[in-house]
C-alpha cells in the first residue's frame, strides 16, 4: 500500500519541527505507526532532529530549491498493515507563494494529486500570523497615524485558500472514501488551561473565524482538528530546557484529542495520531 501525505502550512506553522519529531516517534515504536523499514536518504531529517536532541526548536526551514522529500515505509502496530509514506519537503513561503499568485508549479501540483491526505499547520503565537485588521476598533486611528500600506493577506484566508486547493486535488483514498484533511495547531503547549478544555475547534473559532467556518462546510473532504506539542513545553523556557536534555526527547511530546466517551480533551503522548489518522492504516 502507498500513501502519499501533503503537509502544509504557512512559515513558521511547526511542520518542519513535527516531519523531525515524527521520525523520532516513528523509530521509538511505541504509537500507531511504527518504523517498518529503515530508509535510505533522510540526512535533512536528521539534520533537523538533531536540533531538538540538543534542546533547540528548528527555526524557519532554509528556502531551497532541491526537493528533499521524505520517505518512510511506516505499519500500523496494531495488525502491521504497511504503507509507504511520502510528506513533501515544501517551505511555508513556496505554499503562499501559490496562494498569493494563483500559480501552483507542476511538481507541487503533481503532489497535491497523488496524496489523498493532508496535514495542514498552523502554529499559536506565531510572529508570522496576519490578523485581519479590526476596522471597527481602529477606525478613529487612521487619520492620525500612517497604516501601512501592505500589511500581508491574513493568515485565515491564505489557509483557506489552501484547503481549497485540497478540495481540488487531492485523491480519493483507496477505498473509496473522501480525502482526509488533519489540521494541526502547533505550539498547543502555551495555550491556557481553559482553552485547552474547549479545544483547538473553538480556539479557532475564536481567532481564526474564517477558517472555523470553511472547516465547518466542509462537504468533499473529511477534517479532524489536533492540537500538538512536538516537545510537551518551551524550549525557549530555561527550566523546561534542562530538564528536557536531562531525560532526553523519548517520552515528550503529545496531540491534543477529543475522548470518544466524554467528549473531552486530552493529551495523548502518540504523535504519529495525525499522520494515521490522514492515511487511514488501520
Amino acid at each position: 500500500m502507498s500513501a502519499s501525505v501533503v503537509i502544509l502550512g504557512g512559515p513558521d506553522s511547526g511542520k518542519s519541527n513535527y516531519i523531525a519529531r515524527l521520525w523520532s516517534a516513528l523509530s521509538e515504536k511505541k504509537g500507531e505507526l511504527v518504523e517498518a523499514v529503515q530508509p535510505t536518504d533522510i540526512d535533512f531529517v536528521l539534520e533537523s532532529a538533531d536540533h531538538l536532541f540538543q534542546g533547540q526548536f528548528i527555526q524557519r526551514s532554509e528556502q531551497t530549491e532541491d526537493r528533499r522529500d521524505f520517505k518512510v515505509t511506516v505499519a500500523s502496530r496494531e495488525n502491521g498493515t504497511q504503507a509507504e509514506i511520502v510528506i513533501p519537503d515544501i517551505s511555508g513561503e513556496l505554499w503562499w507563494r501559490a496562494v498569493a499568485d494563483l500559480d501552483v508549479p507542476p511538481d507541487l501540483m503533481e503532489e497535491l494529486h497523488k496524496a489523498s491526505g493532508a496535514l495542514l499547520f498552523l502554529r499559536e503565537g506565531s510572529d508570522q500570523n496576519v490578523q485581519p485588521l479590526d476596522w471597527v476598533t481602529a477606525k478613529k486611528y487612521l487619520s492620525k497615524a500612517k497604516v501601512s500600506e501592505d500589511t500581508g493577506t491574513p493568515t485565515q484566508v491564505m489557509l483557506c485558500e489552501l484547503i481549497r486547493f485540497l478540495e481540488l486535488t487531492l485523491a480519493r483514498r483507496a477505498d473509496g472514501g473522501k480525502p482526509r484533511l488533519a489540521v494541526v495547531v502547533s505550539a498547543w503547549d502555551l495555550v491556557g488551561a481553559d482553552v485547552f478544555e474547549r479545544g483547538p475547534m473553538a480556539y479557532l473559532e475564536e481567532e481564526y473565524p474564517m477558517l472555523a467556518g470553511r472547516l465547518d462546510d466542509l462537504a468533499t473532504l473529511d477534517a479532524q482538528i489536533f492540537g500538538l506539542s512536538v516537545v510537551g513545553g518551551n524550549l525557549d523556557e530555561e527550566g523546561f530546557k534542562k530538564a528536557f536534555l536531562e531525560k532526553g526527547i523519548d517520552g515528550h511530546g503529545w496531540v491534543a484529542i477529543r475522548e470518544a466517551t466524554t467528549d473531552a480533551w486530552k493529551r495523548d503522548p502518540d504523535l504519529t495520531k495525525p499522520v494515521a489518522w490522514a492515511i487511514g492504516l488501520r
